[in-house]
């Protein structure tokens, strides 16, 4: 059974994987939204890692975790 943690790290990854793409394909204010993204992605990710170990971080998580869901989402729409 997946976590509320997995889940949403799915979730994001998803949208990631999606806006990749169109980053990829589109405009220089995309390319710098992604690559904002994805600073704030590999700190999701190492703060979950943290999460894993014991750590309670829950909340910064979370709040990390609606901002990339905000970027993809801004990426998705400007493509």
């Amino acid at each position: 059974m997946m976590s509320a943690l997995e889940n949403l790290k799915t979730e994001l990854a998803t949208l990631r994987d999606e806006a990749k793409v169109q980053a990829h394909l589109g405009s220089m204010e995309a390319q710098q939204e992604w690559q904002e993204a994805e600073t704030k992605w590999n700190h999701f990710v190492a703060e979950a890692r943290l999460h894993d170990s014991g750590q309670n971080i829950k909340s910064a998580i979370e709040v990390l975790a609606e901002e990339l869901r905000a970027s993809y989402e801004r990426l998705k729409r400007a493509l």
